[in-house]
């Protein structure tokens, strides 16, 4: 492998840890603010609330997530161990 592969692999890489990360990052922060809006209009001060709501919107997130999370990561995996295969 060159250095232009070894370059192009690590911004790949990177660009899938945002991919898979972003949308359980995004529930978790409509979540939260969805749940802090609630406690701030019924004057609510329980701080176990807001973590038990956002603990099961991101468990459901990554369920629903897991399959196509897992299948990108496993394509760049084939790609990196295809182009290793030449070395």
């Amino acid at each position: 492998m060159d250095v232009d592969t070894l370059v192009r692999f690590t911004t790949q890489g990177m660009l899938l840890c945002l991919t898979v990360s972003l949308p359980i990052v995004i529930v978790a922060a409509v979540v939260g603010l969805g749940v802090s809006f609630l406690q701030a209009i019924t004057s609510m001060q329980d701080q176990t609330l807001s973590h038990a709501v956002k603990l099961i919107a991101v468990t459901v997130a990554l369920v629903i997530a897991a399959p196509f999370s897992c299948a990108a990561v496993l394509h760049f995996a084939n790609e990196i161990m295809q182009a290793a295969v030449p070395l």
